[in-house]
Formats: structure tokens, sequence, C-alpha cells
């Protein structure tokens, strides 16, 4: 098995490691935080996450030029790439920390009217601790890049892994004899600074890699500056999508209202998963496919047959969460999170377009045309802004989701879908006629599901388990019946005489 094979398995792993560590563990974080504390907890890092996308996009572009450099057996390209690369990420972390400095000087301006004192003096504690862990990530991201750019996610995805257990296991250590926000902080912090080291020394003690200054290409840096700053904007837009609508209420609703959707953003931080675990590993070989010069028709191809095995996935969870979604909110944080249902529905439904189409993305990247992508996620980004201020306002976290999802709508849905077949050249009519196909079939699961939902009365724990797998058999068996193709179901034979 092909280590691209490997590393969508062992994202799909994390992903299942991610959901049910967390259904456990956001709990015990709320028992022992609470709910004002978990909230504070949430908002330091809405907000800290604009800090750490100041590598401007250069994560995306080392992964792009590196991995045509590797498939060019260009050596010495690849040596001064990263280079290149390591003046430019100090660069960033300099100018992170100066921003982070900006912004703690101002904490108690922006946060004055919705925080306590204490509040106050913990946030600007953990918005210290936030920071440095920032600057370590900035620091070393190269690293990352290169391992991702080499394919070697046997490694990457492993770390993730590690990471996704040992987290939990650390910070609940720590919570323990000291319950507050910034324990958890301290915890996640230490973890971050040992990965980071880890994938140091993976670097040069296992791949050998040199980084070395060779040259200054001037046509080559307008290349790498495009794709970079592109990325940047598109970074700085998924965190106006992800993460501003908890900045804005904790401005104007509060701590609790932050809790609230930040349970919803879990839900759909885990739904995001079950796409990006594909589409993730295929940035290199679609950079190899590009520099090749293979024709249009061949990642049309890619783009249709890779966002088909998305929506299987993706429309699963979907109307599962439909189904089931206020049972398991109910069930996993408690009373008083019952708005997390409408916020989440809101959200993921028009992400899904998007999730099911980002293969397209890596072809952008690859093609080094994501600008397109930059220029139509920041005008559907002020459009989510725009409306997600007064929304928030009137209606709290309901309003702000409601912005974000008609805004991803317009965006991904809409206009995306234009630049695809208008510039690109990719066979959009092809890949909704094809998702199109699967639709039916998904809407009929859904209808049944409601008659698996009637025919098992209860809230307990097992009844919720006995109906998700009910559903799931159902889902599976209707789709292996009547959507798959040859190709897909031989995919999925071999899959299972691998592992049974």
């Amino acid at each position: 098995m092909n280590e691209r094979k490997l590393g969508i398995l062992l994202s799909y792993l994390n992903i299942t490691l991610h959901a049910v560590i967390g259904f456990l563990y956001v709990p015990l974080l709320l028992h022992y935080i609470g709910k004002s504390g978990y909230g504070l907890y949430q908002l330091m890092g809405s907000l800290i996450a604009y800090f750490g996308i100041m590598d401007f996009g250069l994560t995306a572009a080392v992964i792009r030029f590196y991995a045509r450099y590797r498939a060019l057996q260009d050596h010495e390209g690849m040596e001064n790439i990263l280079a290149v690369s390591l003046y430019a990420y100090g660069g960033a972390t300099v100018l992170a920390l100066l921003a982070g400095g900006v912004c703690y000087g101002n904490l108690d301006r922006i946060f004055g009217a919705s925080m306590t004192a204490g509040e106050l003096l913990e946030a600007r504690r953990m918005f210290l601790l936030l920071l440095f862990n920032i600057a370590v990530s900035l620091s070393t991201m190269v690293f990352r890049s290169v391992i991702h750019a080499q394919e070697k996610f046997l490694f990457l995805k492993g770390l993730e892994t590690v990471q996704l257990i040992l987290q939990p296991v650390l910070v609940l250590l720590i919570v323990r004899p000291y319950p507050t926000a910034l324990a958890v902080t301290v915890g996640q912090t230490a973890l971050n600074v040992g990965l980071s080291l880890a994938r140091l020394y993976y670097c040069f003690a296992r791949l050998h890699v040199t980084i070395r200054f060779h040259y200054w290409n001037r046509e080559l840096f307008q290349e790498f500056r495009k794709l970079a700053l592109s990325a940047f904007v598109v970074a700085f837009m998924d965190q106006v999508f992800l993460k501003t609508n908890q900045v804005i209420l904790g401005v104007v609703q509060g701590t609790g209202a932050v809790a609230v959707y930040s349970i919803a953003s879990l839900v759909y931080m885990n739904y995001m998963p079950l796409s990006t675990a594909i589409s993730g590993v295929y940035l290199p070989h679609v950079t190899r496919l590009v520099a090749q010069r293979r024709p249009m028709e061949e990642l049309s191809a890619l783009f249709i047959r890779i966002g088909r095995w998305q929506y299987y996935l993706l429309a699963l969870a979907a109307t599962g969460f439909i189904l089931f979604g206020r049972q398991f909110i109910r069930l996993w944080a408690g009373p008083g999170f019952e708005e997390s249902y409408r916020i989440t529905l809101l959200i993921i439904l028009p992400f899904t377009i998007d999730l099911i189409q980002n293969v397209g993305l890596s072809i952008l990247q690859a093609m080094n045309q994501y600008d397109l992508r930059a220029k139509i996620y920041f005008l559907t980004g002020v459009l989510n802004l725009v409306l997600a201020i007064p929304l928030g306002i009137k209606y709290g976290g309901t309003g702000c989701a409601l912005a974000t999802g008609f805004s991803l709508l317009v965006g991904n849905g809409v206009l995306m879908n234009y630049f695809y077949g208008k510039y690109i050249g990719l066979d959009i009519w092809g890949f909704w006629k094809a998702i199109g196909q699967i639709t039916l079939p998904v809407c009929l699961c859904l209808l049944a599901g409601y008659g698996i939902d009637l025919s098992l009365p209860g809230s307990g724990k097992l009844v919720f388990v006995l109906k998700i797998l009910g559903y799931t058999f159902l889902y599976g068996a209707v789709l292996y019946t009547m959507v798959l193709n040859r190709d897909e179901k031989e995919k999925l034979r071999q899959l299972g005489r691998r592992f049974f």
C-alpha cells in the first residue's frame, strides 16, 4: 500500500479518534472548568487563530514548489526553495509576535464590556501562552511542509494520532488539580513544542533534508509569492468563516454564547476532515500531473472520482446529524446547548458543496491559479462579516450561522463552480451529474431514517447507538446496491480483503 493511500486511512483513523475522544473530552472539560471557562478557552483560541495563519500561505507554496522540484529531480531547487522559505517563515514569526503584542495591549478594550475582571486576567495570560505556541508552530512549519511534500504520510498522520491521544490525557491531568482554562492552554502548548521538535528531527535524521541557498530567481519568486499570498487570503477567510463568529459573539453576547456556538463549531470541524482526509494528500500527486502537462480530462476525472467518495461520507454524516443531531448534542454537551443543533445545520449543509470539490483547490494550487479562489473567498468573507454582525446582535449564534451559511452558498456553491468551469476547464456539469445521481438515494435513506428513529423510541445512550448503527447499515446497503459503480465496489472489496 503506497503512503498516499495509507495517509488517507490514517486520516480517517484520526477522524474517528477525534470524534470519540471529543465525545468524552468536551463534557469532562465542561465539568472541570465550567461553561464560562470553556467559552473563554474557545474565545481565546478563536482570536489567536488569526495569528496562526500569518505564515502568509507559505505552507501551500512550499509543498507545491518542493513537490515540483522533487518530481523533476532538481535537488538544488529543493534545497534552495527551503532556504528561501526558512527566511520567510522567520519573518512571518516576527510579524505574528508584533501583531500579537498590539492585540494583547488592547484585550481590555475589546472584551471589557462582556467579561469580568477575573476573566480578563485569565484571558491575558492565555493569550500570551497561545502566542508563544503560534511562534513555535510558525518557526518550524517548513519541516511539516517537507514531510507532506515527500508524501511521508505514515509519520505525518501518525504524529497527529499521537497528538490526538496524548493531548486530552495531558490536559485532564493538569485541570484536575488546576481547573482553569489557562491550565488547558499549558497542556496544549507543552505537547505542541514536543511534536514540533519531533518533526524537525525526522526531517534531518530520516529524510536527510538539506537547506542551502543557491540562487535568487526573480520569476520563481513571483510565482511563489502569487501562490503564497493567495493561500494566505484563503486561510484568512477560513478564519472569518470558522472563527470570527465566536469573536463577534464574545463581544456582543458574552462567553456563554461563545460556548454554545463552540459546540456547533466542534461538530462541523469534525465534519470537514471527512473530506480533507482524502484531498489533503493529493496536492503532491496533482502537482506532478500538472508538471507533466497531463490533459485536463484526466484532472476532471480525478476531480469527479474523489468528489464522489467525499460525498458518500459527507452525505452519511449530514443526514445522520439531521436525524439524530439533537439527541447527540443533548447526550454529549448536556442541557443549555440546544441552539447548537440549528447552528450546525445552517453551516454544514452549504459547506458540503465546498468540501466535495476541494480536490479542485489542489488543482488550482498546482496550476498556480489559486488567486481565483482568494478573490472569491475574500468577497464572500466580507459578505459574511457584513451579515454576521447585525444578525449576531439580534439573533445570537443562529444569526451568525445564517450569515455564514448563506455566504458559503454564494461563494462556494455559485461563484467557485462558475470559475472552475469557465477559467480552469474542469467538467463541472459532469461533476454535478454524478452528484445528482447519488443525491436521490441519499434522500430515500433520510426518509427511511425517520422510520428508524420512530421505531426505536427512547433517549438513552444505548438506543442512540442502535439508531446510528441501524441508519449506517441502511445507508451503506442502499448506496452499495443503487449507486456505487463497478470500480468503486472493487476498491471497497480490495480494502475489505486487506483488513479482514
